[in-house]
């Protein structure tokens, strides 16, 4: 089963982003500003587990572990932090949910943390509130990429910048062009035979920018998280889910309606509410 999901701005941009080829997801675009201010807790740690669980059918959750943890913001009162993703995969059948990031044991991550427990990705814009901190063989030190992969190579104005021309798998609505590090033009020049006459015009390759590095990302996050506050974080782990179910079977319909989104076919897709108070949310495709 897969979910696509588009979070509204106008009509119009909705639309026509939906209407790029390749795109399911649509999600607002977050500025480093809007990635702080909107977290819960700023994170940086090491991925111990990925365990996939299903509470009911359909209802996949990925529960992803973190240890060796830096706090930049936001309170935790834990070794380990555990947090929960919509989707995965139980004995060969499962739920993906497109634009939701994925995770790897043993991968230090930097993350906004949003929602725990309650959205669908507990993270600050989906994708967008997780970077990676990997080696970088052109180095031998350690960069940072984004969920998907893509060298993050600088800041400009409070946009974290890629490189032109890396296509993302989601349509990030209201991204500016600043967020697309341009490559430098290659350079025109003509140089000289051995008799001195001029030769043919040679056309010199520009490098690209190289990717930013992890230390450099760091020291730039802690210095914009240092007056950030946040929240209480804590892990949420499938037994929490089932104390969460059994406390709703209890409850009347309309108050499991509430707390659950449920999932509801709709042409070729599928229709998601979105548990958090957000402006006007479709889904159409």
């Amino acid at each position: 089963m897969r979910l696509k999901l588009a979070l509204s701005m106008t009509t119009a941009a909705l639309l026509a982003a939906m209407a790029s080829p390749g795109h399911a997801t649509v999600l607002p675009y977050k500025n480093v500003d809007a990635l702080v201010n909107e977290a819960d807790g700023i994170v940086i740690g090491t991925v111990r587990s990925v365990q996939a669980s299903a509470s009911k059918p359909h209802d996949v959750h990925t529960y992803v572990t973190l240890d060796h943890l830096e706090v930049l913001s936001g309170r935790l009162n834990a070794p380990t932090l555990t947090l929960r993703v919509r989707g995965g995969l139980v004995d060969g059948r499962g739920l993906h949910v497109d634009g939701a990031p994925s995770f790897a044991p043993n991968e230090r991550v930097l993350l906004f943390v949003q929602g725990n427990g309650k959205d669908l990705v507990p993270l600050v814009g989906w994708g967008q509130g997780m970077f990676r901190l990997v080696p970088d063989a052109a180095t031998g030190k350690t960069k940072v990429q984004d969920a998907e992969g893509h060298d993050i190579v600088g800041m400009a104005e409070g946009h974290v910048q890629r490189r032109e021309g890396d296509e993302m798998d989601v349509v990030l609505l209201g991204a500016p062009e600043m967020t697309r590090a341009r490559t430098p033009k290659p350079e025109m020049h003509a140089g000289q035979t051995d008799d001195g006459s001029p030769s043919t015009t040679v056309q010199v390759q520009a490098m690209p920018a190289r990717a930013m590095s992890a230390d450099r990302f760091v020291a730039e996050m802690r210095q914009r998280a240092a007056g950030h506050a946040g929240k209480a974080l804590r892990s949420v782990t499938p037994q929490d889910v089932q104390t969460e179910d059994a406390g709703q079977d209890a409850a009347a319909p309309n108050q499991r309606a509430a707390r659950q989104p449920v999932a509801m076919p709709e042409g070729g897709g599928v229709s998601l509410p979105l548990p958090r108070s957000q402006p006007a949310v479709a889904d159409q495709r």
